[in-house]
């Protein structure tokens, strides 16, 4: 069977198929889930689905709760706490509509169990200078180097990276225009070494024609606009390349652009800006990388004394 962390790639039967499609209505038209959101439950769904087809016949009507949360024990095998509680959360949903839809006979949504999970109990793991450095000294495309440039000094994330247009560029102002979470814009200045990397990706990379206003494009006819997973898949061969052992994704370079803010004297609160975090709450995991950011958030030990009896 496929990894479980990292979803399946195999297909699925007529019913699921059709299961899948009418449940990615129902989050779209009756949850208005934005489509990141939707997207992430449908990679947490279909293996619950595969998983399903391995261990038992293709109607659902029957299921009970002790088998969703073998599933659920299945993945907590083998995949991080966060990918668990990611898993959970699109499970209830999916049940909850089939219970709503009549295909289940019974509420089964507030059988999983609460996943424990601290959001910030890991260190964030990020590229170090010199593997960045092994990275960008290889021989690729004008693409690619402006990809990893934009990922490695802006922090951008994949979404963010492939959704950009060439439009949000505006070379005279040296700012580019990033659509984040929740389709936020803001604008950020455009380093010189990314703008040039990008200058020369937009001048070499064949456009001929294109009528996509994406900027980073397939090689491969017909040149079709990257996807997130694209743009990791990117990252991730330039890094084996580059002789990295541990796999990495875009948003390796991500957690980098935040340390290196930290490493040379910055505050939490620039790298939160940097990062476009909404709240320094979701910056608050890289001051473990640094003692000096440390020392910012740091409560004073209370003061005692002890009195002679």
């Amino acid at each position: 069977m496929d990894d479980p962390c990292r979803g399946s790639s195999g297909g699925l039967s007529g019913g699921f198929e059709e299961l899948l499609e009418e449940f990615t209505g129902y989050l779209h038209g009756e949850c208005s889930l934005a489509l990141t959101t939707v997207e992430n439950h449908l990679n947490q769904v279909r293996p619950f689905l595969v998983w399903c087809a391995a261990h038992r016949h293709t109607n659902l009507a029957g299921l009970t709760i002790r088998e969703v949360n073998r599933f659920v024990a299945w993945r907590a095998g083998s995949c991080s706490a966060g990918s668990v509680t990611v898993a959970a959360t699109a499970l209830r949903a999916l049940l909850r509509w089939m219970f709503l839809d009549g295909r289940l006979g019974q509420r089964l949504a507030g059988g999983i169990g609460p996943v424990r999970y601290l959001a910030r109990a890991g260190v964030p793991q990020a590229l170090s200078v010199a593997e960045l450095a092994s990275m960008l000294a290889l021989d690729m495309s004008a693409r690619d180097r402006a990809l990893v440039l934009l990922l490695a000094r802006l922090g951008l994330r994949s979404r963010e990276a492939a959704g950009l247009l060439l439009e949000d560029v505006d070379w005279r102002a040296g700012t580019v225009r990033v659509t984040g979470k929740g389709d936020d814009h803001q604008l950020m200045p455009l380093p010189a070494e990314v703008g040039e990397a990008l200058a020369v990706c937009l001048r070499d990379h064949c456009r001929e024609g294109s009528a996509y206003r994406q900027v980073f494009l397939a090689v491969i006819a017909p040149h079709q606009p990257l996807d997130r997973h694209g743009v990791s898949s990117v990252v991730t061969r330039l890094a084996r390349r580059a002789g990295v052992k541990e796999r990495v994704g875009a948003h390796r370079l991500r957690h980098g652009v935040a340390t290196a803010v930290l490493a040379g004297g910055g505050t939490l609160t620039e790298a939160t800006q940097l990062l476009r975090h909404r709240s320094s709450d979701a910056s608050a995991i890289y001051a473990k990388v640094d003692d000096n950011a440390l020392t910012q958030i740091v409560r004073p030990w209370p003061a005692t004394t002890v009195q002679a009896l």
